[in-house]
C-alpha cells in the first residue's frame, strides 16, 4: 500500500532521483559496514545530498514516534521500542542515537525491508531527534506522537540558554498536528502545553515521591516562562523538577495524566507503580535510576498516546534494556562493569547519587572530553555538587580534559594521591578493572564522545553489541 502512495504522490524525475539516492546511501552503508565503522551518519547523508526530500518521502503515512529534550532521549526511545515490539509492532528505530537528518535517513536505509514489508503487523518508526534539530525537522516527519523529555542545561556553546531550546522544540511542535507527551514536573516543559492542551498528555511524578528543596538542587528553570516571576516550589525530585507555581500569572505545575512512584529497587533495577485514568498497575523496570523511571513514564505515555492500552504498556516494561552507555552493565571475569553516560550538570549528579549509593563500589573512572558533540566548554563541571557525592577512594580520571575533571575533585576534596590521571582510556580501564575486587563494581562516568571511544574498546575487548544495533 505505502510503494502505491509513494509512486502516486512522487513525480517521476523524483523518483529516479529517489532510487538512485537509496542505491548510493545502500552502497555507502555497505562499505562502511565492511570497513568495521559504524556508518550512522554518512550514508544518509549521501542519499540526501542527491534526494533532499528523501527523509520526508520515506516516511510519508507512516507511524511516527518522536523523542526529544535534553536529558533521556536514547533510553526512552530503547523502552519505547520494547513496548511497542512486545505488542507485535514492527519497530525501525535509530539505537545509535544519531539523531540529526542523515542519523534518520541511515536508519531508514538500514531497514529498507521493513519498510516494504506488507501484511497485518503494524510499523512504527521510533526516533530519538536532536533538540535543535526538531524544529527543522518535524515538519518533514509529521510525527503521530513527540515525546519532550525534559529541558536541562546542555552544551552551552551550541544551545544558548534553556529558553531558547524551549523555543525550538516549539516551533517544531507549531508545524505539527501531532500528539505531544510532556513532563509536568519540568516548569519549561510543561509550558508546552499551552495552547496545545487538547492534543497534550502529561507525566510526572505521584504525590508521594516529592520531596523537600536540597541544597543540591541545580535550579536551572527558576523563573516563569510567561512573566518572569520566580517559581515557588512545595516540593522538588531533583534538578528544577518539583511542584512549582509562579506567584505572578499563576502558571503551576499541572495534574499528571499518567502518575509514577518508584516503590523499591537496587543496583540493577527497579519496581515503579503507575496511575493512569484511574486504573493501576505496577512494573519491574529492568534499568535503575529515579531519572530512568521519568523515562520509563515518558515512554509508556508515548506508547498509550499511541494508542497501546494502558495496562498491557505497563506489563512490557519488564522487557526493556538499558541503551548503550546508559546504566550498561556487563561482566568481565567476575567483577561488573557499569558505563553511566554524563554530559551535563543534572545528569552527573544524578550519576555520582546513584554510585554513592551503591553497595558494590570497587572502583570509579571519570571520562572528560570536549569534541563538538560534548560541547567544547567543560565549565560545567564545576556546577556539579562533588563535594556532596564524592565517591571514597582512588578515582580514575582520563579524556581530552582529564586535567580539568581532576582539578575540578581536587577542588572538591578528593587528595591527590587518590587521583589517577591518564589520557590513554584503555590503559586506564585494564589498572582500574585488574583493582576491582571479585564479585564488585567498576563504574564509568563519560560523557559523550568519551563513552563512545571507550565503549568501542570494550565492544572489541568483550564482545559487545555494537552501539548501531
Amino acid at each position: 500500500m505505502h510503494d502505491r502512495l509513494f509512486l502516486q504522490k512522487t513525480s517521476l524525475p523524483k523518483l529516479c532521483r529517489h532510487h538512485l539516492a537509496i542505491g548510493m546511501g545502500k552502497l555507502a552503508l555497505l562499505l562502511l559496514r565492511l570497513l568495521g565503522r559504524g556508518a550512522t551518519a554518512m550514508p544518509g547523508k549521501t542519499a540526501l545530498t542527491l534526494s533532499p526530500n528523501l527523509l520526508s518521502a520515506l516516511t510519508a503515512d507512516r507511524q511516527v514516534f518522536l523523542v526529544t529534550g535534553t536529558n533521556g532521549k536514547t533510553t526512552t526511545v530503547r523502552v519505547l521500542c520494547s513496548i511497542l515490539d512486545s505488542a507485535g509492532y514492527r519497530v525501525v528505530t535509530n539505537p545509535s542515537g544519531a539523531n540529526l537528518d542523515s542519523g534518520l535517513t541511515t536508519t531508514l536505509l538500514s531497514n529498507m525491508e521493513a519498510l516494504r514489508q506488507r501484511g497485518d503487523q503494524p510499523l512504527a518508526l521510533v526516533f530519538e531527534i536532536d533538540e535543535a534539530f526538531f524544529g527543522k525537522l518535524a515538519s518533514k516527519l509529521d510525527p503521530s506522537v513527540t515525546v519532550v523529555t525534559n529541558f536541562f542545561r546542555d552544551q552551552l556553546d551550541r544551545f544558548g540558554e534553556l529558553s531558547h531550546t524551549r523555543d525550538l522544540i516549539a516551533r517544531g511542535l507549531d508545524q505539527t498536528s501531532s500528539k505531544v507527551v510532556l513532563c509536568a514536573d519540568d516548569s519549561l516543559c510543561a509550558s508546552l502545553a499551552r495552547g496545545r492542551e487538547d492534543d497534550t498528555l502529561l507525566f510526572g511524578m505521584a504525590t508521594e515521591g516529592f520531596g523537600n528543596m536540597s541544597s543540591d538542587a541545580i535550579h536551572e528553570s527558576a523563573f516563569c516562562t510567561f512573566c518572569g516571576t520566580k517559581y515557588t516550589y512545595d516540593g522538588m525530585i531533583y534538578g528544577h523538577l518539583g511542584r512549582f507555581h509562579c506567584p505572578g500569572c499563576g502558571f503551576s505545575r499541572p495534574r499528571p495524566d499518567l502518575s509514577f512512584l518508584p516503590a523499591s529497587g537496587d543496583g540493577k533495577g527497579q519496581i515503579i507503580d503507575f496511575e493512569y485514568a484511574e486504573e493501576n498497575a505496577s512494573a519491574h523496570l529492568p534499568i535503575p535510576g529515579i531519572h530512568n523511571a521519568y523515562n520509563a513514564a515518558a515512554a509508556l505515555l508515548g506508547a498509550i498516546a499511541g494508542g497501546i492500552e494502558f495496562g498491557q504498556g505497563v506489563k512490557f516494561l519488564s522487557t526493556a534494556e538499558a541503551a548503550f552507555g546508559r546504566m550498561e552493565r556487563f561482566t568481565v571475569d567476575g567483577k561488573d562493569v557499569c558505563l553511566i553516560l554524563v554530559k551535563n550538570p543534572v545528569g552527573m549528579d544524578r550519576a555520582l547519587d546513584f554510585v554513592a549509593a551503591a553497595s558494590d563500589i570497587g572502583g570509579v573512572m571519570m571520562l572528560l572530553n570536549s569534541n563538538d558533540p560534548d560541547g567544547r566548554d567543560v565549565s560545567w563541571i564545576w556546577d556539579v555538587h562533588f563535594e556532596h557525592h564524592l565517591p571514597l577512594g582512588t578515582i580514575g580520571v582520563s579524556g581530552q580534559r582529564c586535567h580539568d575533571m581532576a582539578l575540578r575533585l581536587y577542588y572538591a576534596g578528593k587528595p591527590e594521591k587518590q587521583l589517577i590521571t591518564q589520557s590513554d582510556y584503555e590503559l586506564l580501564f585494564s589498572k582500574l578493572l585488574a583493582d576491582c575486587p571479585q564479585g564488585q563494581c567498576l563504574y564509568i562516568l563519560p560523557n559523550y564522545t568519551a563513552m563512545l571511544d571507550l565503549r568501542a574498546v570494550l565492544a572489541r575487548r568483550f564482545d559487545l553489541k555494537a552501539f548501531w544495533r
